[in-house]
């Protein structure tokens, strides 16, 4: 196991108005996978290779209530092998 973390890709989502636009009825865990999915791809790696997926959530109530990096690495396509992590 290695000791040291590495960022091999960063993606992020677009911002909008709460309650309005285009991704008003999109689930958090939806929008941060495609982010991911895309930072996976930039970085040309398999998604088997993705041990770790760590995200942070400004308001985690309601439907991100639950573990939102955990859901938005399944959403990315990421094995069920690969852990998930809210802060």
């Amino acid at each position: 196991m290695s000791r040291e973390a590495v960022i091999v890709s960063t993606a992020r989502t677009g911002l909008a108005k709460s309650g309005r636009g285009g991704f008003n009825n999109t689930h958090g865990a939806a929008m941060a996978g495609h982010a991911i999915k895309h930072a996976i791809e930039r970085a040309k790696i398999d998604p088997a290779q993705v041990e770790d997926v760590l995200m942070g959530c400004g308001a985690p109530e309601g439907a991100t209530g639950m573990n939102v990096g955990r859901l938005a690495a399944i959403w990315a396509g990421c094995p069920v092998t690969t852990s998930g992590t809210t802060v």
